[in-house]
C-alpha cells in the first residue's frame, strides 16, 4: 500500500503542468524548533483562513506513535502525512517529498490554503530548496553492512570515495555516523534526476525561535505532561510488536526508556528520564541551527511576540496581491 500511495504520488509530479493552476497558489511553511507552539499556531491560522495542514515531522510518520510524538491535533483540522508507516518501516526525505508536494498540489486545487507545519529541516527543504540528493532513496542492505562501523571506518571510506568533499565536512559532519553513512549512500547512488519545482507562486515562511532557556522549560513541561498522558503504557503496547532496534522506536521519547523496559527495573527511569530531557534539549539547539539557513524566513521570537500578532502577520500575507 505505502508503495501504490509513492507511485501516485511521483505520478502527480510527474504530471505537475497539467495540474498546476496559473492562479495565485499560496503556500505558508512553519517552521521551528520543538515546542516552540507550531501546531496550535497552524491550527488558528487555518481555522482563519481555510487551510489543512501537511506535517513536516519525521516522527509522527509512524502509526501508534501517538503521546511521545504529540499527535494532539485538534480533529476539526485536517492534518495530513501522519500515520504513515508502522514503527517497523524506514522512511526517508526521498519518500517524504513526492507525498508532500502531492498533497500541496491536493489542498491548493481545492481552494484551499496548504500549511507545512513541523520542524524536520530537511523535510522543510526538501519542499522549499530540494537537492538531487533527497530524492535518492535508502539502501536497506549497504546500511546494514555500514551501521556496525565505527566513525574512523567510515570516515576512510568516505575519504575514499571524495577526498575533496570529506576535507570540506565540518567537524559535527566528520564525526557523526548516520550522515557519513548518508553521504556514502549518495556517493554510491546513481545520479537522480533534477527535482520538481515548488508547488506555489506564492510562499510565506514563517519560523519559531526563542531564547535556549525558555525552550528547555517549555520542552521540560511537555514532557511531563506526556509522561501523565500515558507513555510508559503506549511503549509497552509498541513492544508487543516491535523492538527499540526499529526505526520509529530509536527516536526521542521512546529510546530513552529501552533500559527501563529491557531491565525491568524502576529504578533506572530517572535516569531515563533525565536522558530524554537531555536529548530534547540537544535536539532543539540543533534545530534551531539547521533552521537558521532558511534564510529567506521571517522569523519570530515566541518569548517576545504574541500568537496574534503571528497570525495577524500571516492574514495581512494572505490578503496582499503577491
Amino acid at each position: 500500500m505505502k508503495v501504490k500511495i509513492i507511485r501516485c504520488a511521483q505520478t502527480t509530479l510527474s504530471n505537475l503542468g497539467s495540474t498546476f493552476s496559473p492562479m495565485i497558489s499560496r503556500l505558508l511553511i512553519i517552521s521551528g524548533p520543538t515546542a516552540t507552539g507550531k501546531t496550535g499556531l497552524a491550527v488558528k491560522i487555518a481555522r482563519k483562513l481555510g487551510g489543512e495542514l501537511v506535517s513536516a515531522d519525521s516522527r509522527q510518520i509512524y502509526r501508534g506513535m501517538d503521546i511521545g510524538t504529540g499527535k494532539d491535533h485538534p480533529k476539526t483540522t485536517p492534518v495530513h502525512l501522519i500515520d504513515l508507516v508502522p514503527p517497523s518501516s524506514p522512511f526517508s526525505v526521498a519518500q517524504y517529498r513526492p507525498l508532500a508536494v502531492s498533497k500541496i498540489i491536493d489542498i491548493q486545487n481545492r481552494g484551499l490554503l496548504p500549511i507545512v507545519v513541523g520542524g524536520s529541516g530537511q523535510y522543510i527543504e526538501s519542499i522549499l530548496s530540494p537537492q538531487p540528493t533527497f530524492s535518492i532513496p535508502p539502501k536497506p542492505l549497504l546500511r546494514r553492512l555500514l551501521n556496525p562501523l565505527p566513525v574512523s571506518y567510515l570516515q576512510y571510506i568516505y575519504r575514499l570515495l571524495d577526498g575533496q568533499s570529506f576535507r570540506l565536512l565540518n567537524n559535527s559532519d566528520r564525526h557523526n555516523p548516520h550522515r557519513l553513512i548518508r553521504k556514502i549512500e549518495i556517493k554510491l547512488s546513481r545520479q537522480p534526476d533534477r527535482p520538481s519545482p515548488l508547488p506555489s507562486n506564492c510562499c510565506l515562511h514563517i519560523s519559531l525561535t526563542a531564547p535556549n532557556r525558555f525552550l528547555f522549560d517549555r520542552i521540560d513541561a511537555r514532557i511531563k505532561q506526556r509522561l501523565d498522558g500515558g507513555l510508559l503504557s503506549e511503549i509497552d503496547r509498541l513492544l508487543a510488536k516491535y523492538h527499540f532496534s526499529d526505526p520509529g522506536l530509536n527516536c526521542l521519547a521512546y529510546k530513552e526508556f529501552s533500559p527501563y523496559f529491557l531491565k525491568k527495573d524502576p529504578r533506572v527511569f530517572d535516569s531515563c528520564l533525565r536522558q530524554w530531557q537531555k536529548d530534547e534539549h540537544a535536539y532543539a539547539r540543533r534545530q534551531k541551527t539547521y533552521h537558521r539557513r532558511f534564510t529567506k524566513a521571517v522569523f519570530f521570537d515566541i518569548s517576545q511576540t504574541p500568537c496574534q500578532k503571528i497570525v495577524d502577520y500571516v492574514v495581512r500575507w494572505y490578503n496582499k496581491p503577491c
